[in-house]
């Protein structure tokens, strides 16, 4: 099946979210990448691990999608993502609160004048707001990213070379990370990403339209303890 836009199932899962609200309120009276060391951020040129094999890594266009590959996302942390949207005359922005404990996370946010929670757990998605007693459940379906309305900058993994636009690592929001700017191959938006040496989580990312920026989104530094395991039980109510 044809990789679809990240953009585009961003969009869908906005309407989707918008039709259970509306149901709610009326229920609640490429292949193997070649192994390399990653660097020490802040410069182009890699410093060396200390590993017996570890050699010094430059970004480059050709390796990049080798280094992001090699990042592994770290498993328990908590942050707030900020995305923003832009459009001729206007814009938005949300912020939203998000867990994450061992592939179950928990999504917090305000939307159509109410906050929602979206969690993903054991394979099922739960949807509720804190206004409305109604809570709809159903099996997870799309992943935590779309959710979290944040581009996956795995996606960038099986761009063919010539989509790459630029490579460095920089500091972004304090953190030391990769920057990676490519052309989405569906929509053929200008994107950059940015995504952290030390836990393989995405940082921030911008979306352009020729020049215009349309999509923006950053997270806070991410706070790795474990998050209260309460955050990731179903409201009483909820059907598995």
């Amino acid at each position: 099946m044809k990789r679809r836009s990240r953009l585009v199932i961003i969009l869908l899962l906005v309407l989707t979210a918008a039709v259970i609200s509306f149901a709610l309120i009326f229920m609640g009276s490429v292949g193997e990448t070649p192994a390399v060391s990653l660097p020490s951020p802040g410069a182009n040129e890699a410093m060396e691990s200390g590993a017996p094999e570890a050699q010094r890594v430059e970004l480059t266009p050709d390796n990049v999608q080798a280094v992001l590959a090699e990042l592994e996302r770290a498993e328990v942390y908590s942050c707030t993502v900020t995305v923003e949207d832009y459009w001729t005359g206007g814009s938005s922005r949300n912020e939203l609160q998000v867990w994450v404990s061992s592939g179950r996370v928990r999504i917090r946010g305000a939307i159509g004048g109410g906050t929602r929670n979206v969690l993903l757990t054991d394979g099922t998605l739960y949807i509720w707001y804190d206004s409305v007693s109604g809570v709809y459940s159903g099996p997870g379906g799309a992943d935590a990213d779309a959710w979290m309305r944040s581009v996956t900058y795995e996606d960038v993994l099986s761009l063919p070379r010539e989509n790459i636009t630029g490579e460095d690592y920089v500091q972004y929001s304090g953190t030391d990370c990769i920057r990676c700017g490519y052309i989405d191959a569906e929509s053929g938006y200008d994107c950059v990403v940015y995504v952290s040496v030390s836990t393989g989580l995405l940082m921030g990312a911008d979306c352009y339209d020729n020049d215009t920026l349309i999509y923006r989104m950053y997270s806070s530094a991410p706070e790795l303890s474990s998050p209260d395991e309460n955050m990731f039980s179903p409201p009483d109510g909820a059907e598995a």
